[in-house]
């Protein structure tokens, strides 16, 4: 709180004001009764980067978070959206550094403008207080077309490959009826359509949003069916030789999981196996899963393009790996709980995280 004196001569007399100013950081308020702290509110800058228009299924920079203190501080930050993510939501910050933080904005994302009150929560040298400001943003429909490559469809967003959850309809060329060919990204012709080279209308949709409509030329191949053995009939055995069922056994196949689908070794009704996990927003995953769980090498993409390489652990990063970003460069290192701990070292004691 800075203090001004003003001093004014009336009628020969002296008067002395005194006038509080309390000082401004732009796009920084601290919310409704704080936790009490001895951390001055100006060492600690929460911005928003200014107005932007980022399309359904990409990210924008929308945060800046500036740490003018001489201790790491640490963060978090949320909202109360659905379809809106913060990247990365919580980190360490040095002294004397600036974090970018983008907003990764949902395939399904309702359009329209979107005013996003933000809070962050922070901690340094155990004393905790929060900040609070508002993100403008314009979310403006993302861009799906499909194109055929030697008879086989692909369908994009965004001109990227579409992420799971597309459906792609057909029909003959002067039906008014769509019906489902498929949902990307594994599109084939369905079972009950005739062998040859047929001309169909094609047309994906994604939410709210639908592509052009296309004509391409499919060629639908003879099914084969593949007659079944008779088998023979079990030999009588005594009860006490006969084998129990076993309830372990793997299976190959599609399920529902974790709010998408799931494609790949299943065990006891869970992924289990080096599989594919794909989820309408836009996240998808490749690799390993341990009974039911995310876990050892594979590969996450986020909506945005962000993209994590490496060791997972309970559906997080958990080890060695590499985060992309595709305005911001990669990041590889150590990783713990979802967690950057910094670069690997190797000295003759073993292995130390250098933050």
């Amino acid at each position: 709180m800075r203090k001004i004196l003003l001093g004014v001569v009336i009628a020969g007399f002296a008067l002395v004001i005194f006038i509080s100013v309390r000082p401004f950081t732009s796009g920084l308020t601290l919310t409704p009764e704080p936790p009490q702290t001895n951390v001055p509110e100006e060492e600690v800058v929460l911005e928003p980067a200014g107005f932007f228009t980022v399309r359904q299924g990409e990210s924008y920079l929308a945060l800046l978070v500036t740490n003018n203190m001489s201790e790491t501080v640490t963060f978090s930050l949320g909202h109360e959206h659905d379809h809106l993510t913060f990247n990365p939501r919580d980190d360490r910050l040095a002294p004397g550094r600036t974090r970018e933080i983008d907003l990764l904005v949902g395939h399904q994302c309702p359009p329209g403008e979107i005013e996003l009150p933000a809070y962050l929560r922070a901690e340094v040298n155990g004393e905790r207080f929060g900040l609070e400001t508002v993100i403008v943003l314009e979310v403006i429909p993302g861009e799906l077309s499909m194109e055929s490559n030697n008879g086989e469809i692909e369908v994009l967003w965004n001109g990227e490959p579409a992420p799971g959850g597309v459906l792609v309809t057909y029909r003959l060329p002067g039906e008014e009826d769509w019906r489902v060919w498929g949902e990307a990204p594994r599109l084939a012709p369905p079972d009950h359509l005739e062998a040859g080279n047929h001309d169909f209308e094609f047309m994906a949709r994604l939410g709210e949003v639908e592509s052009p409509i296309e004509v391409f030329k499919i060629e639908v191949e003879e099914k084969v069916v593949e007659e079944e053995e008779e088998e023979e009939p079990p030999k009588e055995q005594k009860p006490a030789s006969a084998p129990s069922a076993e309830p372990d056994e793997i299976e190959h196949g599609t399920i529902p999981w974790d709010g998408g689908t799931y494609t790949g070794p299943i065990k006891n009704g869970q992924p289990h196996g080096r599989g594919l996990w794909t989820h309408p927003e836009g996240k998808e995953y490749q690799g390993g899963f341990v009974e039911g769980s995310i876990e050892g090498r594979g590969v996450m993409v986020f909506p945005g393009g962000v993209e994590y390489r490496g060791d997972f652990k309970d559906g997080k990063a958990h080890g060695e790996g590499t985060m992309k970003h595709p305005h911001h460069g990669s990041k590889s290192g150590i990783w713990k709980d979802g967690k950057y701990m910094g670069e690997k070292e190797v000295d003759d004691s073993g292995d130390w995280y250098k933050n």
